[in-house]
């Protein structure tokens, strides 16, 4: 066969191979395995750290929320703390002044209503009780509320009752039926008690409370201790109605929770330290949507990093595919190759094999014209041809057997795994290609076979190869007469092959070098270099082990390790 034929032909085997089904499936299986163990190596790691991280994410955002609103609970419970006693201190200072006298006037209390309204514009009147409950002054815009009775009022009862100098209410209607704060102040003279009651704004109240740039994510609400809103936005609530938020009695700062259409928010609480209210913190619609769309864009952006490495991992396996086929591939050609190789190697043993029954053949055929030739004058029957017959039907049969075997050997079409008894194959090896040459150069080959050996499911055609290049570096190795002993064992888990010769032996520098393709110890001409990397390749790939010991000047042993299910 010459170059370009061999070239043509290998590519041919190859094309065949490659559209073979079972092959076709072979590569989907690996392509799907190795998608999935990439996935598994680099995709889901991935996605449980972005997971965790995302969580975590979630907590500290969570928390750090939570400590916002909380801080933001505080400082407007100190704040409203310190305006209440600034407003208070106002009322105070005013009617402490030196220069009043007791009872007072009409134009006395203007005054301290125009000084109160420059101090604050919360203030929106003033009132003046002479010692009774009535009230007897009054400056604002409600001049009904003069001679109005407050004996029943009961802030008036409590700062009558009290020690404390100063009281300050609950937002409630009162004579003008608006909600409204009153400050009630008094102050006693000679065992007389003069009452002073001033009202304030309460959305001048809140407006304070909710004007810093810190409160501008939150809605800020104020409750007292029954529960009832004083002040709050417009689109929560109205003053005096009951808050769906429950304040924890025995805590004066923290976190709660309040339900809302079925889900439960969180909200801060913080109570003041003049009055018996609590300053209450949620965050704004706008505020918890912006950290929702931070949420989504987060797991957008998760999400899109997951799916394009899922991509790569995609185009990565079959690329990955792609260069195992032709590793593959280029393994075949290789193994072809050294196939071809063997082949030449051993057809001078051939030809002698060969040679034999062609020349039985052309003998019988030339006595057999003798005894026809009518100027010898046998004149024999048919009938006594017959033992020429079988002569050459015999040789014919010979040569049709070691060609087959051949054939066998040098082409691979059908890679599929069979039931294999690696005694019979060997056996088979060794009778059909190298027993008679090995007798001529005086080499002896001996089987150890174990003959309890099980079968395997492998590829007989890998194999006999890789048998057929042990046996040939044998030969080549034992360079007058010697021997080759072929063991055959198995135990737990492998059929145990060992191929022993006498021969020359290795030095630890071959040794290491061994199964290098186109590695060779043999002089030009007499190797490739592939028989060993070939064998060592197939026996891998078959599952299986290959290891060599070598002694120099006293020979060689190969053992191979094949797999196999009890």
């Amino acid at each position: 066969m010459k170059t370009g034929e061999q070239s043509e032909y290998l590519k041919t085997l190859v094309s065949e191979l490659i559209d073979n089904p079972h092959t076709k499936k072979m590569f989907s299986t690996m392509r799907r395995n190795y998608f999935i163990r990439l996935i598994l190596i680099y995709v889901l790691p991935l996605f449980l750290l972005i997971s965790y991280f995302f969580y975590q994410y979630n907590d500290l955002m969570s928390k750090s929320r939570e400590l916002h609103l909380q801080s933001i609970a505080e400082s407007k419970s100190r704040l409203l703390d310190i305006y209440l006693i600034e407003r208070v201190n106002n009322v105070v200072n005013a009617i402490e002044n030196p220069e009043l006298k007791y009872p007072l006037d009409s134009m006395s209390i203007h005054k301290i209503f125009v000084n109160l309204k420059k101090n604050n514009d919360a203030f929106t009147d003033i009132g003046y009780f002479d010692t009774t409950s009535i009230q007897k002054l009054y400056s604002g815009p409600l001049p009904q509320l003069i001679n109005k009775d407050y004996k029943n009022e009961v802030w008036f009862q409590n700062l009558i009752s009290s020690e404390k100098k100063f009281i300050i209410t609950d937002i409630y209607l009162g004579f003008r039926k608006a909600p409204h704060f009153t400050i009630g102040v008094k102050k006693v003279i000679n065992g007389k008690h003069y009452v002073f009651r001033v009202s304030l704004d309460p959305q001048k109240i809140y407006s304070y409370m909710t004007s810093t740039e810190k409160a501008k994510d939150v809605n800020i609400l104020i409750i007292n201790q029954s529960g009832l809103i004083q002040l709050a936005p417009k689109h929560i609530s109205e003053p005096m109605k009951a808050s769906p938020f429950q304040v924890p009695q025995n805590e004066n700062l923290g976190i709660s929770h309040y339900n809302l259409e079925k889900n439960k928010r969180k909200f801060a609480f913080s109570r003041l330290n003049e009055v018996n209210w609590a300053v209450i913190t949620i965050e704004k619609e706008e505020s918890m949507q912006s950290f929702f769309n931070q949420q989504v864009t987060l797991i957008i952006a998760s999400l899109a990093i997951i799916i394009l490495l899922v991509l790569i991992i995609f185009f990565r396996s079959k690329n990955i595919v792609e260069i195992e086929k032709e590793r593959i591939l280029v393994r075949l050609q290789l193994e072809q190759a050294s196939k071809l190789a063997t082949v030449g190697e051993l057809a001078s043993g051939i030809a002698h094999e060969i040679g034999n029954p062609l020349n039985i053949i052309a003998n019988e055929i030339g006595l057999m014209q003798d005894y026809i030739d009518p100027k010898f004058g046998y004149n024999l029957k048919i009938e006594e041809l017959e033992p020429h017959f079988k002569k050459i039907n015999t040789a014919i049969y010979r040569i049709k057997d070691i060609n087959k075997k051949l054939l066998t050997f040098v082409r691979q079409r059908d890679e599929s795994e069979t039931v294999v008894n690696v005694n019979e194959l060997i056996d088979d090896l060794i009778s059909g290609f190298f027993e008679r040459e090995l007798n001529i150069d005086n080499i002896k080959i001996t089987r150890k076979f174990n003959t309890d050996i099980p079968s395997i499911i492998t590829s007989s055609n890998q194999l006999r190869q890789v048998i057929i290049n042990l046996i040939n570096n044998a030969h080549d190795a034992i360079k007058s007469e010697g021997e080759i002993i072929i063991k055959t064992d198995y135990d737990d888990e492998s059929i145990i092959i060992e191929v022993e010769d006498n021969g020359c032996g290795m030095t630890d520098e071959q040794l290491s070098k061994i199964f290098l393709p186109f590695y060779t110890t043999k002089p030009v001409g007499k190797g490739t270099g592939l028989g060993l990397s070939v064998s060592y390749s197939i026996v891998k790939n078959l599952g299986g082990s290959i290891d060599v010991k070598s002694e120099l000047g006293k020979g060689t042993i190969f053992t191979i390790k094949l797999p196999y299910k009890k």
